[in-house]
């Protein structure tokens, strides 16, 4: 009986796949309208600025706080790491290729 209960709690339980989870979905969506600000501010400025601040106010209305962003102003692509929630709990890095709404992501064991 106690096997049962164990395998439907378990069976409850979804695993998905990286950065699909709940998190992971809402991390991405706000780092690329990050990358689509930064592909306003390269067209009527000529090139990336030094940092995210400069997107504030005029092409974004605020930096999102979570995850923390990593920005590179030479090519204006961005990463960020986190953690899923339970039941993955392995860290999850993801890169933007270039300044695009292209992702790469891969769990990592610590």
């Amino acid at each position: 009986m106690l096997i049962a209960a164990a395998a439907v709690l378990l069976s409850a339980c979804s695993v998905w796949p990286v950065n699909q989870d709940p998190d992971g979905i809402q991390y991405r969506q706000d780092a690329n309208h990050i990358i689509w600000a930064l592909q306003k501010y390269r067209d009527q400025h000529g090139s990336f600025p030094a940092s995210l601040n400069a997107l504030v106010p005029f092409y974004l209305h605020s930096l999102p706080e979570v995850p923390a962003l990593t920005y590179h102003a030479a090519d204006g692509s961005l990463s960020y790491r986190y953690i899923p929630t339970w039941p993955q709990l392995r860290w999850t890095w993801c890169d933007s290729v270039g300044d695009s709404t292209n992702w790469r992501c891969a769990e990592h064991l610590i």
